[in-house]
């Protein structure tokens, strides 16, 4: 069912100023969809557009290396043996965002780094959840800021509306 809506994926992305994709870190197969269907979708975000690139699902892994959180209870030992196992690496996450500066032509000098912009989340616990829009949110407000002070809005503000004023046709005056 997701073919029919992909062609909306542009329209929401137009102008955006970041733009967060997401992938399964238990699913290899949805990081290689990420950048199979939705790398394009980038084409009708602004120019200076912020990336982040996020792995969800990480409170189903193995991984009992994850810092306390106040958002997660602490896990045991014992419960890490029946988590699956972690099937995309911080490392293929890095991977990607290089590929989307490359595609995006933009110098890797000019944005932030690959690892301040590759998260690995929870949306189930909480886990770094807030720490991924509060990194996005600071990077994103200068340059909203910056777009504002440089030229007219992107948007058409209704109130200013006026009529046309009507003029007589000439074959029914």
């Amino acid at each position: 069912g997701r073919e029919q809506f992909h062609g909306l994926g542009s329209m929401y992305c137009r102008g955006a100023a970041a733009v967060i994709l997401t992938y399964d870190v238990n699913s290899l197969q949805s990081l290689t969809e990420l950048e199979e269907r939705f790398l394009a979708l980038t084409d009708s975000a602004s120019a200076d557009c912020i990336f982040a690139i996020v792995g969800n699902k990480v409170d189903l892994t193995d991984d009992c290396a994850l810092p306390p959180d106040e958002n997660r209870p602490e896990k045991s030992v014992a419960s890490c043996g029946s988590k699956a196992r972690k099937q995309v690496r911080a490392e293929d996450a890095i991977a990607l965002y290089k590929k989307i500066l490359k595609y995006k032509m933009l110098d890797e000098k000019d944005v932030p780094a690959a690892e301040k912009m590759c998260f690995e989340t929870s949306a189930k616990t909480g886990y770094k959840v807030d720490y991924l829009f509060e990194t996005v949110f600071e990077m994103v407000v200068p340059i909203i800021v910056r777009q504002k002070a440089e030229g007219p809005p992107q948007t058409v503000d209704i109130t200013d509306y006026k009529p046309a004023k009507r003029t007589k046709s000439g074959c029914c005056a």
